[in-house]
């Protein structure tokens, strides 16, 4: 579920990011049906997504940034914004990379849940998903 659907921008982000994006618009849908809470930024690069989960009674800051630097790779990235105030910092805990050649989109559903509970547990290394990379080898977009 997307709890900020009514948020100013939101709509208008997800349709630009979904409407001519199919692997986008696959994990999107997978998300959006999932039992958990997520939020989307509508001022972010790419489709970003925040859990609502507490972890360990605070609020969960993780995110999960959705983007395609070229045509045939798509990338899931997870991250933490920094606590400072005004800090553009951002923390990365690596991601997944898709080649979007050889992924068959009617069947990421249980990669995507993976990503998704690893999200909601504040990305303890436990939950890491299996298919994780460390790093990424281009400008990740604000």
């Amino acid at each position: 579920m997307i709890n900020n659907l009514d948020s100013e921008g939101v709509r208008e982000k997800i349709e630009s990011e979904t409407a001519t994006n199919e692997a986008v618009k696959a994990i999107y849908d997978h998300i959006v049906s999932s039992p958990g809470s997520y939020g989307v930024n509508p001022n972010a690069g790419g489709l970003e997504f925040t859990s609502t989960t507490e972890v360990k009674g605070h609020p969960n800051r993780c995110r999960l940034k959705i983007w395609q630097p070229e045509p045939s790779v798509l990338h899931a990235w997870f991250y933490k914004r920094s606590t400072v105030p005004f800090s553009r910092d951002r923390f990365s805990y690596g991601g997944v990379t898709w080649d979007l050649t050889q992924i068959d989109l009617a069947s990421i559903g249980q990669e995507v849940t993976e990503w998704l509970t690893w999200l909601d547990t504040g990305l303890n290394p436990q939950t890491r998903p299996s298919n994780w990379v460390s790093a990424f080898p281009y400008d990740i977009p604000e």
